[in-house]
C-alpha cells in the first residue's frame, strides 16, 4: 500500500522533470531566462543607391528660371519655350535606397523594431544640409502602420550607439521614410522584416528627400552647371552625402537590441546629359 510520502515523492519527481524539460525551451526563449544567451544580431551595410532622381527635363525645367535672368520679364517666356512648363516641386523628389544584411546567430527569430537614419549632403561643405528621421516598424497585419515612431522608439541609453537626440540639429523634413522590404523587388511597407533563428536576410529601407527643403541646396548646383557650360566643361550634377544610423531589434522581453551602422561617404550622380542647351 503506497503511503502518503510515496505519493509526495512522486509529485516532487515529476515537478522536477517537468522543470527540466522546460528549462531547455525557455533558455530558447527572449525572455528573461534567455537573455544571456542572446546575441546582438550583425547588421553589414551594403551601400547606398539613388532610387528616384527628377529627370534631365525636369531639372532643366524647374532651374532654368532660377538661374538665368533676362531683362523685362522674359526669363519664365524663354524657359518654357526651351524645356516646357515647369514642374511641381513634388515631382522633383529624390529617393534613395539603403541596403543592409541582417544576419541573426541566435536560436530564436528577432524581429526588426525602428531605424534611425541620418544623412548630411555636400558635407565637406559650408552648405552642408544634416536629416535624420525615425522609422517604427509594425507586426504583421497591423492595421494603419504608418511608420510613424512614438517618443522614444529610436532613443538609447548607451553611448555607444547613435541616438535621435544626437541629431538635434538636423533640419525638419529634410528627410521622409518610405518604407522598407526584405527582399528585391517586393513592395515597400513599415511592417517588421522578421529575421529566421540562425540565419540572414537581405533588406532595404528606402527614404526621399522633401522636396521643398532639398531644392534650394540644387540651385547652387544648377547654377555651377551653367558656369561649367560657359567654360566649356561637362556638366556635373552630384550631390555628396554621409549616412549613419542605428537599427533596433523587438527581443521581447528582454527589450530592444540596438546595433549601429556607418558612418560611410559618397556620391549621388542625377542625370545630366544634355541638361542645358546652350
Amino acid at each position: 500500500m503506497k503511503t502518503w510520502s510515496h505519493h509526495l515523492v512522486l509529485a516532487a519527481a515529476t515537478v522536477l522533470a517537468l522543470c527540466f524539460s522546460s528549462c531547455a525551451l525557455l533558455n530558447q526563449l527572449p525572455g528573461e531566462l534567455g537573455q544571456a544567451r542572446l546575441a546582438p544580431p550583425t547588421i553589414t551595410f551594403q551601400g547606398a543607391t539613388l532610387a528616384r532622381a527628377p529627370s534631365q527635363s525636369q531639372l532643366a525645367a524647374y532651374y532654368c528660371p532660377e538661374v538665368v535672368s533676362l531683362p523685362f520679364g522674359a526669363t519664365a517666356q524663354l524657359c518654357q519655350g526651351f524645356f516646357g512648363p515647369r514642374p511641381n516641386p513634388a515631382a522633383m523628389a529624390v529617393a534613395f535606397d539603403l541596403h543592409f544584411r541582417v544576419a541573426n546567430p541566435n536560436h530564436v527569430p528577432i524581429p526588426l523594431a525602428s531605424v534611425l537614419t541620418a544623412v548630411t549632403v555636400f558635407p565637406a561643405k559650408t552648405n552642408q544640409s544634416l536629416g535624420a528621421v525615425c522609422v517604427q516598424l509594425c507586426g504583421q497585419g497591423q492595421p494603419g502602420c504608418t511608420g510613424q515612431a512614438p517618443p522614444g522608439a529610436c532613443e538609447a541609453s548607451s553611448r555607444d550607439v547613435r541616438s535621435l537626440g544626437d541629431f538635434a540639429g538636423a533640419a525638419a523634413n529634410l528627410l521622409v521614410a518610405n518604407g522598407i522590404a526584405a527582399a528585391t523587388g517586393q513592395p515597400l511597407t513599415f511592417t517588421a522584416p522578421r529575421v529566421s533563428a540562425a540565419s540572414q536576410i537581405d533588406v532595404t529601407v528606402r527614404f526621399s528627400f522633401g522636396p521643398t527643403q532639398l531644392l534650394g541646396t540644387l540651385k547652387q548646383l544648377a547654377s555651377q552647371s551653367i558656369s561649367e557650360l560657359r567654360s566649356g566643361r561637362s556638366v556635373s550634377f552630384n550631390i555628396p552625402y554621409r549616412l549613419e544610423g542605428t537599427v533596433w531589434f523587438d527581443a521581447g522581453s528582454i527589450g530592444r537590441i540596438a546595433v549601429g551602422f556607418g558612418p560611410s561617404q559618397g556620391t549621388w550622380v542625377l542625370p545630366t546629359q544634355g541638361l542645358f542647351r546652350v
